[in-house]
């Protein structure tokens, strides 16, 4: 199974009096961690380019949205929606499609679109200036998608060509100014799949003839690292911190079907997160800066998938079920509230929840859909996710902490 974030606070002031001002920050910020505490959240639909659906894929701290939606000519285009403009086309490179894949502390969005031609090509896309082709690899490369983007614009991606009627997929970093460099493989296929504020690229990287697959950290002057594996052949790093920590899954060997869930640091090496129960194997999905973990593990045999957080100090903790059978965390952020999804009862579709120490699990409905399925959080605790029926169609949503969506500053958000 391929790829398919309670407000910590220590307020101290000195002993003077306090302007109306800071006396308003801190009421808002204890309101907040309260509307955390209580699994207070408002749902709202973004709507879409005029089309039937829209699907959002990244979120950041300052909750803007990116991801992509039909428009009423039947097309696919990436949008960008903040709470103060709304949903708004991002445009396309010439052709009829585009993706909006990630979004960055700034504003900078990347993604993929057609151009005229018909051939997709990665895109940047900053307000002052709109989209901007940025190429493929050199080397008869004919196509480029974007994946991910830095805090610093550091964008990374993936490349193809075909050779002898094959594909052969590259992975990229480009930065304006530099262009696109090839960022290696070990004979195969290379896919990044994250990069942090410090240009640490992650991902996996298969040998030739895609035979195996490595996790990998990649970065501009150390070049192609392999983290290691459990001793099976596949292996994945999926997310990373701005400590250096990566997480993934490695199988072990002689095991081809249950992966293991790992945490990778420099001093550590590859760690085994362990599973739930007697379960089999499972998925290290993301981590926070503070170095806690969430994803997925069987926890009787194959059966029964939970959510898990884990930490070095504590270890793995089942995070339940919201009566379902299954969960699976899908991000944290730093403050520790931690989002992702739950099997319905009937089998049939989930629904999102979000995870705290305080709360436990919540289910945040699906505004006013059937289903819901949660995937990024922001710093201020807002979740992004897609809100659909019972025939699979639905709108990309935002589920906002109930004092943020109301407060004074609420307006602010995303401009």
């Amino acid at each position: 199974m391929r790829n398919a974030m309670t407000l910590a606070m220590g307020l101290r002031f000195p002993a003077r009096t306090v302007s109306t001002a800071t006396m308003w920050l801190i009421v808002t910020a204890i309101s907040i961690a309260t509307a955390f505490a209580a699994g207070s959240y408002i749902t709202t639909d973004l709507g879409t380019l005029g089309g039937g659906n829209s699907f959002p894929l990244d979120i950041n701290g300052n909750g803007v949205v990116v991801g992509y939606s039909d428009t009423g000519s039947g097309a696919s285009h990436a949008f960008r929606w903040t709470r103060a403009g709304g949903l708004n086309d991002l445009g396309t490179l010439g052709g009829n499609s585009s993706v909006a894949t990630a979004v960055n502390a700034s504003g900078g969005v990347v993604g993929a679109s057609t151009n005229a031609a018909g051939a997709q090509h990665a895109f940047t896309w900053i307000e002052k200036i709109g989209m901007a082709d940025i190429g493929t690899l050199p080397g008869g490369f004919t196509t480029s998608y974007a994946t991910g983007i830095s805090d610093k614009n550091l964008v990374i991606g993936l490349s193809s060509k075909t050779v002898n009627f094959e594909t052969q997929t590259r992975g990229f970093a480009w930065v304006r100014g530099q262009g696109m460099v090839d960022i290696g493989s070990f004979g195969g296929d290379t896919h990044p799949n994250a990069v942090n504020t410090k240009g640490v690229v992650v991902g996996t990287t298969y040998t030739f003839g895609n035979a195996a697959s490595r996790p990998f950290a990649w970065t501009r002057n150390g070049g192609l690292i392999d983290l290691g594996t459990f001793g099976g052949q596949f292996g994945e790093a999926l997310a990373l911190n701005d400590n250096g920590m990566i997480v993934g899954y490695s199988y072990t060997a002689g095991d081809v079907s249950y992966p293991r869930p790992f945490a990778w640091t420099e001093t550590t090496g590859m760690i085994d997160l362990g599973v739930l129960g007697s379960g089999t194997g499972g998925y290290a999905l993301a981590l926070n800066n503070k170095n806690v973990v969430v994803g997925y593990t069987a926890s009787a045999g194959n059966g029964a998938l939970r959510a898990f957080k884990w930490t070095a100090a504590g270890g793995m903790v089942d995070l339940g079920t919201l009566g379902g059978n299954d969960s699976y965390a899908t991000a944290i952020n730093d403050g520790g509230v931690i989002a992702g999804n739950n099997y319905t009862s009937d089998g049939q579709g989930l629904r999102g929840f979000t995870w705290t120490t305080t709360t436990g699990m919540v289910d945040l409905g699906a505004g006013g859909q059937t289903y819901s399925q949660l995937g990024k959080i922001s710093g201020n605790g807002s979740v992004v996710g897609f809100s659909y029926n019972t025939d699979g169609s639905g709108h990309a949503t935002i589920w906002t902490p109930a004092v943020l969506a109301t407060s004074t500053s609420a307006s602010n958000l995303g401009r």
